[in-house]
């Protein structure tokens, strides 16, 4: 990137954020420190009121405004292919938020920017899993959980978890939300629990933002909860090898177990998955017998051995011996 437009882009994240690191805009521009700050001063001596607070960042003078910023035709391109892909990941009004957003863009490009967009439009598509469609649904509580989060205000949920488990009452500190398996979790501190904890969003059936504020306790935020937290207890990444045939009959099965990718190969069809429960995926796994493989992911390997086990005990009885 070009200096020009590195400065540009730098002023642009000035005037979008309250507080921006040097340490945050060297990682986003793929530069070192000292150039952002030499690009700060190219911007103070062109008469931009930069202000610094130190330990914290630079923050731009309330009373300085830009000009309203005009998207070019790829931009735009680019929000719209977007909207496609979020638009079955986040609840209803989350989506009506977006679309509305869209309309703004829209309205400020010229006319063959916008025809354009018409034209593509129609065009392009993003397969919609029916889990996926389904769990967007039931994600119900994001905008309710964002509110939470920027006033940094404690969350009284009724939660349950897995199947035929009760519900318990909670009062959560939240830290971030987070997207994975189809599903929207709440990442916060569990006042019952005394812990971190991962809520999904669909097990909650109620919700109430307490009159309070939290103070934050070992994360400031999502970001670096999880840059701390690598190995993040509720979720196993499997990275398995289904031989072609088997692969067949994978189909839309896999969205229901954290299906994330897969590659094509001359062995096989490689698919990643990440899981939050073990006994279920192996469970799931097993009725691929020899056409599946684990290439890495290992803790899976005893789940399985120890469910077969199970499994031929069972079976190899006599009803009157059962």
């Amino acid at each position: 990137m070009k200096k020009f437009d590195r400065v540009t882009a730098i002023l642009l994240q000035l005037q979008t954020r309250s507080v921006v690191r040097a340490k945050d805009l060297a990682d986003l521009f793929d530069v070192t420190e000292r150039t952002i700050y030499r690009d700060i001063r190219t911007l103070e001596n062109a008469g931009v009121p930069i202000g610094a607070e130190p330990g914290v960042g630079y923050y731009l003078d309330k009373s300085y405004q830009l000009p309203p910023v005009m998207f070019s035709r790829d931009e735009a391109a680019a929000m719209l292919i977007g909207s496609k892909i979020i638009e079955n990941q986040v609840d209803g009004e989350t989506k009506a938020e977006f679309q509305q957003a869209m309309s703004k863009v829209r309205s400020v490009l010229d006319s063959s920017d916008r025809q354009y967009l018409d034209i593509i439009d129609d065009d392009i598509a993003v397969h919609v899993p029916r889990i996926a469609a389904l769990s967007a649904h039931a994600d119900k509580w994001l905008r309710d959980c964002r509110t939470a989060l920027s006033c940094m205000q404690p969350m009284s949920i009724e939660y349950a978890g897995r199947v035929a488990q009760a519900s318990t009452t909670r009062e959560v500190e939240p830290v971030g939300l987070y997207f994975y398996s189809h599903h929207w979790h709440l990442i916060g501190w569990c006042r019952l629990r005394e812990g971190y904890r991962d809520f999904r969003l669909d097990r909650i059936s109620q919700l109430r933002i307490l009159g309070e504020q939290f103070r934050h306790r070992d994360y400031r935020n999502l970001k670096e909860y999880l840059q701390r937290e690598p190995q993040y207890e509720s979720l196993h990444e499997i990275k398995l090898l289904f031989s072609r045939e088997a692969a067949q009959f994978v189909d839309e099965q896999r969205y229901y177990y954290g299906f994330v990718e897969e590659l094509i190969t001359d062995e096989g069809v490689e698919m990643t998955f990440l899981v939050p429960y073990l006994p279920y995926f192996a469970g799931w796994l097993l009725q691929y017998s020899d056409g599946v493989d684990v290439l890495s992911g290992d803790e899976i390997r005893p789940v399985i051995a120890t469910l077969l086990a199970s499994l031929s005990e069972h079976w190899a009885q006599k009803p009157d011996d059962a």
